[in-house]
């Protein structure tokens, strides 16, 4: 095999290994270990396994499994043969002529020959990544390209007002929210752009229409994830963050003034500077991901000076990803906040009594991957009350 060819599918290579690797990643994307489940506490419920999206190779920062793709296929029991036909049907590599020989790949936790040009080979994103967003695509594109264009899918969007019906109906958006954020559709999804605190257009993020498109939402090429919106576009002090820009629209179009955060496991911890004397509520999905990005993003927002910060738990007794949306598409009023505000500091007792009852309640015999106990469950063993100082939106 020689090195590997341009237009290389990392994701698409790990979709067929039946790794689902998350769309918002840009460069490195986080999954759960796949080489050596088995050795982490509830088969690595919460990830801690890195692909790199540019070389395929992987590395698992809690038991030490790592190498290329190539590894990464025996990892998940393809046989050398499978692994290489993988390989080439996904870019990661060509073929070797017949009279070039090399030292056969390791398996996984050694690097290779194959390896190592996956590694260190020069790669686009693959054939997951949208065709639509030229504009984002290639380099040398102005600012100008770019807002025309998110501009042709605004009008888009809001000439189709079959989509606009069905988007308010299902979700909970209305099309006044959509026309302030430029939401667009560019044909296949819906686009959500990312700015910067002078608007200029960092990348777009485009979400499913259809509940069969995988995965949920897209970065288009050349995306820097932020904050949507920035909260310098924000003028209110308080402000309410949430899980994703669905719930962002959802909460928005019900007049609380919320800004997304990408996904449970894309906070950057210097984005709390953007937030500085702001009384902040962090609202994110109720499973154990979502719960645990809620009290880093509160931590980080306390060491950066916010006015006061306080968790939102939609659902204490859920723990299957309930989210904003749900709850607001369920007739709930904003004021019914009050009563699921915690600080920072009573949500983490809560977290780490739920965390002591499970192991508690599951004993030695019991199975990995066992469900999380409810946060009611937890607040009742860790003896703690909600806060009823909820910041007023």
């Amino acid at each position: 095999m020689t090195g590997m060819r341009s237009g290389a599918d990392v994701r698409g290579f790990y979709q067929a290994l039946g790794v689902e690797l998350p769309g918002w990643a840009q460069t490195e994307a986080s999954v759960r270990c796949f080489a050596d489940p088995d050795s982490h506490e509830h088969q690595d419920r919460d990830p801690s396994c890195s692909v790199n999206l540019d070389s395929g190779a992987f590395n698992c920062h809690r038991c030490g499994a790592h190498g290329g793709a190539y590894d990464a296929a025996l990892a998940t029991g393809r046989s050398p043969r499978a692994a290489i036909d993988l390989m080439i049907a996904h870019g990661l590599t060509d073929r070797r002529p017949r009279n070039n020989t090399s030292q056969q790949p390791s398996r996984t936790g050694a690097r290779s020959s194959s390896s190592t040009a996956a590694d260190h080979g020069a790669m686009r994103s693959g054939s997951q990544q949208p065709t639509h967003p030229e504009s984002l695509r290639r380099h040398g594109r102005g600012l100008d390209e770019r807002t025309t264009r998110l501009r042709e899918w605004s009008a888009l969007l809001h000439g189709n007002r079959e989509l606009l019906e069905r988007l308010r109906d299902e979700r909970g958006w209305e099309s006044g929210t959509l026309r302030e954020l430029s939401i667009g559709f560019d044909g296949a999804r819906i686009t959500v752009p990312v700015t910067d605190e002078r608007r200029s257009v960092q990348g777009v993020l485009r979400l499913r229409v259809e509940d069969s498109q995988r995965p949920k939402v897209l970065a288009a090429p050349g995306t820097r994830l932020g904050l949507i919106p920035h909260p310098a576009l924000e003028p209110r002090r308080a402000l309410l963050l949430v899980e994703g820009p669905s719930d962002m629209l959802a909460a928005r179009s019900a007049g609380l003034p919320a800004i997304a955060v990408p996904g449970t496991y894309e906070w950057r911890g210097e984005w709390a500077h953007a937030l500085v004397d702001r009384a902040i509520a962090v609202a994110m999905d109720c499973d154990r991901p979502g719960r645990q990005a809620a009290l880093r993003i509160a931590n980080d927002l306390e060491r950066n000076r916010a006015t006061r910060v306080q968790i939102i738990d939609l659902a204490p007794s859920r723990d299957d990803g309930y989210d904003l949306s749900d709850w607001l598409h369920g007739g709930n009023q904003q004021l019914a906040f009050t009563a699921r505000a915690y600080t920072s500091e009573q949500y983490r007792r809560i977290l780490e009594a739920a965390d002591r009852t499970n192991a508690a309640s599951a004993g030695p015999s019991a199975a990995k991957g066992s469900a999380t106990p409810t946060m009611a469950a937890g607040a009742t063993h860790a003896g703690v009350g909600r806060s009823h100082g909820c910041a007023r939106f």
